[in-house]
Parts: C-alpha cells; sequence; structure tokens
C-alpha cells in the first residue's frame, strides 16, 4: 500500500508539471548566434557536482524575483553561475567505474573487502517555453559484488523539476523518486554520478550539500549508512513566490516524503513526513535580506514504533549576497514538538533550530560550507531524531583539464521516543565522513576520474544494552572508472 501510495503521488506530481508546460507559451527559447547548444550541464563532475540550472532573463522578474538574490525565505539559493539564455536538450550519459570497499554491508564491527563494479546511465531532457522551464531526469544501472549472497543491487531514480512564472511570481514542482542499496552514499557512493542531478537534489557525494536549499525541512530522508539493504524513498514539494513589491515577498511551500526499507525485518523503521511552510522576505538593499519563515511538519510512522511527531518552527533568516561570487544564509529559532506515543498520551518539548550555508567562489576554488540543526525522521535508526548535520566541499581546478574534488561531513542524532523493539537502541549516533576525487576531461566527451571515500558510523553505549558488543562501523572505498557525456541534443 505505501508503494502504491508513493508511485500514485510521483504519477500526480509529474502530470501537474506537465500541465503547467501545456499552458505555457510554447515559444522556444532564443539561439546562439552561432546556432550552437550550451553543452554545460552534460559536463558533470566525478564528485556529484551538478551545473546550475539556467536562469530566465532578467528583465522577465521583478528583484526579488531575480535569480541572483532570491527571496531568503524560499526553496532557492543564489546563483553564482549565471545564464541569460537556455537551450532545450536531450542527453545521454554513462559511468563505468571498478572499486574496492571494505565493509559493503556496513557491518559493525566488521572488515571485509569486496570488489564491486557500478554501471550507472543517465537521460536528461530539459525543455524552455517564454515562461515554463522544465527538467527531467532518469538514472538507473548497477552494483555487482565479485561473491556473497548479496551480489547484484540495482539503482533507479527519477527526478522532475516544473517552473512556470508571472510577472510578479513564480510556483514550482519538484518531484525526486529513488530506489537505492544504501543509505547516505546511495547514487554515486563509486565515485562519478550521471546526469545533470536532478534525480538526486543536489547529490549524494561532492557539493554542493545535499537537500533543496533556503530551507529545514526538505531534503535526504536521512543521515544513515544502511549498507545493502534497499530503500525506497520519495520526495514531492510544491512551492510558490509572490512578490509585494520590489522589496518584499511572501513565500509558501508544501511537501510529502516516505522512506521504506526493504529486507530489513525490525532492524529499520519506516516514515513518512507531512510539510508545509510559510514565510515573508524583504531586502534591506541589494545584497541584503531579512525573512522570517513559520513551518509545521509531522512523521508518522509504524503505530508499534512510535505513532507521530509534530513539529512547529518559527526560524528568522538573514541573507547577503554578492553577484556570481558569494551567498550567505543565517537563520535560527525557537521549536515546539509533540510526541504522540502509543498508550503514553502525548509528550510536548522546546528545543532550537539553527541554519548556515556559506557558498564562495574564489579565483580558482569554489568552496561549500552548511550547519544545520532539525527534526528529522531518525533514518531508519529511530522513530525522530533531534539531528545536526554539518558538511563542507572543495572544488577546484588543476590546469585546463583536470578538476579536484574533496567532501567532508559530520552529524549527529538523538532519539526522541524509546525504543520499541524496531530500529537500533541506545539514545544517539553521530556518522563522519571524508571524501576526495580527481577528474581529468579526455576530449569533448570523455572523462576519468579517481576517488578515495571514508565513512564513520558509531553508536552510544546504550547500544549494546550492558553487553559487550560491535557499535562502529568504519567504510573505506576507493574508486578508478569513467564517464561518457556526450554533445547535448538540442531540440525545438
Amino acid at each position: 500500500m505505501q508503494i502504491s501510495r508513493t508511485i500514485l503521488v510521483s504519477f500526480l506530481v509529474l502530470s501537474l508539471g506537465i500541465s503547467l508546460c501545456a499552458f505555457a507559451q510554447n515559444d522556444p527559447a532564443p539561439a546562439q548566434k552561432d546556432g550552437s547548444v550550451d553543452s554545460g550541464a552534460s559536463q558533470n563532475d566525478a564528485a556529484g557536482q551538478r551545473p546550475a540550472a539556467p536562469s530566465p532573463a532578467f528583465g522577465q522578474n521583478a528583484p526579488i524575483l531575480n535569480p541572483e538574490n532570491p527571496p531568503v525565505s524560499g526553496l532557492d539559493q543564489p546563483s553564482l553561475d549565471m545564464r541569460t539564455s537556455s537551450r532545450s536538450f536531450i542527453s545521454p550519459a554513462l559511468v563505468v567505474s571498478e572499486s574496492a570497499d571494505t565493509n559493503s554491508g556496513n557491518v559493525l564491527g566488521k572488515q571485509d573487502v569486496r570488489e564491486a563494479s557500478e554501471i550507472l546511465g543517465a537521460f536528461d531532457l530539459q525543455k524552455f517555453w517564454a515562461k515554463t522551464d522544465m527538467f527531467a531526469e532518469y538514472v538507473g544501472g548497477g552494483v555487482f559484488y565479485n561473491g556473497g549472497r548479496d551480489s547484484i543491487r540495482q539503482v533507479q531514480a527519477l527526478g522532475f523539476l516544473g517552473v512556470t512564472r508571472w510577472r510578479t511570481g513564480q510556483i514550482s514542482v519538484r518531484d525526486s523518486f529513488t530506489y537505492l542499496p544504501d543509505g547516505t552514499f546511495g547514487i554515486g557512493a563509486y565515485g562519478a554520478i550521471p546526469g545533470i542531478g536532478l534525480a538526486r537534489l543536489g547529490g549524494s557525494s561532492g557539493i554542493p550539500a545535499g537537500g533543496l536549499p533556503g530551507t529545514l525541512f526538505f531534503g535526504s530522508p536521512g543521515q544513515g549508512s544502511v549498507g545493502l539493504i534497499p530503500r525506497l524513498s520519495n520526495l514531492v514539494v510544491a512551492d510558490m513566490v509572490q512578490s509585494l513589491s520590489p522589496r518584499s515577498a511572501f513565500t509558501i511551500a508544501g511537501a510529502y516524503s516516505t522512506s521504506h526499507y526493504f529486507q530489513s525485518g525490525d532492524a529499520l523503521i519506516n516514515s513518512e513526513q507531512y510539510t508545509g511552510e510559510g514565510g515573508y522576505s524583504y531586502m534591506l538593499g541589494r545584497r541584503d535580506q531579512l525573512g522570517f519563515v513559520y513551518g509545521f511538519q509531522e512523521f508518522h510512522f509504524p503505530l508499534g514504533t512510535g505513532g507521530k511527531v509534530d513539529a512547529n518552527v518559527i526560524n528568522l533568516r538573514y541573507g547577503r549576497t554578492l553577484s556570481g561570487r558569494m551567498s550567505l544564509i543565517l537563520g535560527a529559532g525557537p521549536q515546539h514538538i509533540s510526541i504522540f506515543f502509543p498508550g503514553a498520551g502525548t509528550n510536548g518539548r522546546w528545543s532550537e533550530t539553527v541554519t548556515a550555508k556559506l557558498r564562495y567562489k574564489f579565483s580558482s576554488t569554489s568552496l561549500t560550507a552548511s550547519y544545520e540543526k532539525y527534526t528529522t525522521a531518525g533514518s531508519g535508526f529511530y522513530a525522530g531524531a533531534n539531528s545536526q548535520v554539518a558538511r563542507l566541499g572543495l572544488m577546484r581546478p588543476l590546469g585546463r583539464t583536470w578538476v579536484a574534488y574533496g567532501d567532508a561531513g559530520y552529524s549527529y542524532h538523538t532519539r526522541l521516543q524509546p525504543f520499541t523493539g524496531t530500529g537500533a537502541t541506545g539514545n544517539h549516533y553521530s556518522e563522519g565522513f571524508v571524501g576526495a576525487a580527481l577528474r581529468k576531461q579526455i576530449g569533448r566527451e570523455f572523462g576519468v576520474f579517481a576517488a578515495y571515500h571514508f565513512n564513520d558510523l558509531a553508536f552510544d553505549n546504550g547500544f549494546c544494552g550492558g553487553t559487550p558488543c560491535s557499535r562502529v562501523s568504519n567504510r573505506h572505498i576507493g574508486t578508478v572508472g569513467f564517464d561518457w557525456h556526450p554533445r547535448p541534443v538540442r531540440i525545438e
């Protein structure tokens, strides 16, 4: 039933996006003077960096709707790679890699080196009308291990983004549907990721940090690696921006997300999340903004594992943007959490939420740093958690055809509800990772890469229940591979 509901929601969102495009004016975007197609979106890197989506012409929008400095209370982040024209195209891509993995199942206290071959293909579509943009992506393939009971794992992902604009506002619909054999790693665990990154909402490794920008609520369903256990997840988001004046705008957004774990028995907890938020933004000047956001979250879990968690959040935000160079968002505020545990009534508590996101482009290096404190579904380990997530990413060209990437992160999660026999025991867990990749472009269509990734997952002493046990999992991955990204085919 849960899988059917997820597929139905995805279908409805895709239908809505197509309908938005049908109502838009069917005028093609202007071509370049030389008639060529912009191939920048197909140049995917080895660590998950995706190019910025093309932006509408500046004259179509009021100042606060300018993609260079969108409302700080909304979901979009300022673009550091502005494009004033758009091209419609279809584009395939392919990645083949070979890896050595010291703990493919992410088993606590175990090291077992296995060879893994990964083949991933992608097909991207982007289409532009006068007032509407549409992006769609499919990524599929598999991971093939050199022995053991779990020798083959499939990877499937679908992504959609539709945006339609009018003179003083816009509405966007996003959908990301994935079936993956892992938690944090997922697509791209073994190096490069094909396509423009739409199906992953920003990528599962590399920069920028995962999740939709400018909000505390929407993003990856969890920050916990679960090894080879397949996970089906879906995230649907609709948001609207309406300017009230050249300096002010209000924003509203709603989202539904679900995570369902297969073949896990009582090891992991399925979850659903409903979210709504509204906000107001005001421009103090060309570079600075203030914003206010109120949001409501509702987490649902199977009755035997936790029931329901509600969160009411107020967040004040400040944003500063330097054109094409820097984007900074700071936010903080209180939240009230209500826990509805079966047979135990309602328990309420207060806590705080924090967000800080910085993106900066130096002359030859790009940096992304973020820190967030908020409520999550618990990553399958807990029925709800208070989570703190920090991440740092770097990208630096080394000459004309070489690019280096670095990525590091740490998260800490505290249980909200008592243990009921499903999920993980104990009161908290932490996870840290660090990775690096080096990529070389060969000609116009091929590239080779080498990557390394380390992950550490650790539970507290309560995980063992007073008896000796292993509560730490370490995982090292080394990868070499190549990618193929032919020149996009222009469509009218």
